[in-house]
């Protein structure tokens, strides 16, 4: 299966716009961005971890497998959410785990 990260990247701008039009957060204003990752049949939750923590995300694997990955000091701007996550969905997907979306805790 190929992943379809423009669909994804779209939706990530949808809600950024969302965002900024309910006038609740400044454009750009610093977050810690949190994504979420499903297991799959072929999900490898230590190699995925440990590749996620290479590029400075923290990891927690839950229970049920899936992975919470955050990083600080994102742009809350689409360039700097979507480089977060377009590389934490490669990084996922090579190793068996599919996004669930992300979110943030209010700056």
């Amino acid at each position: 299966m190929s992943w379809d990260y423009e669909f994804q990247k779209n939706v990530t701008a949808v809600t950024l716009k969302e965002l900024s039009d309910s006038g609740d957060l400044a454009t750009g204003a610093q977050v810690t961005l949190d994504l979420e990752f499903l297991p799959t049949d072929t999900a490898d939750a230590d190699a995925c971890a440990k590749a996620l923590r290479t590029f400075g995300y923290e990891v927690e694997i839950h229970e049920d497998g899936m992975i919470a990955a955050s990083i600080g000091n994102v742009p809350l701007t689409l360039e700097g959410v979507w480089q977060q996550e377009e590389r934490a969905t490669k990084i996922a997907l090579d190793r068996g785990y599919e996004p669930d979306g992300w979110g943030f805790w209010e700056p």
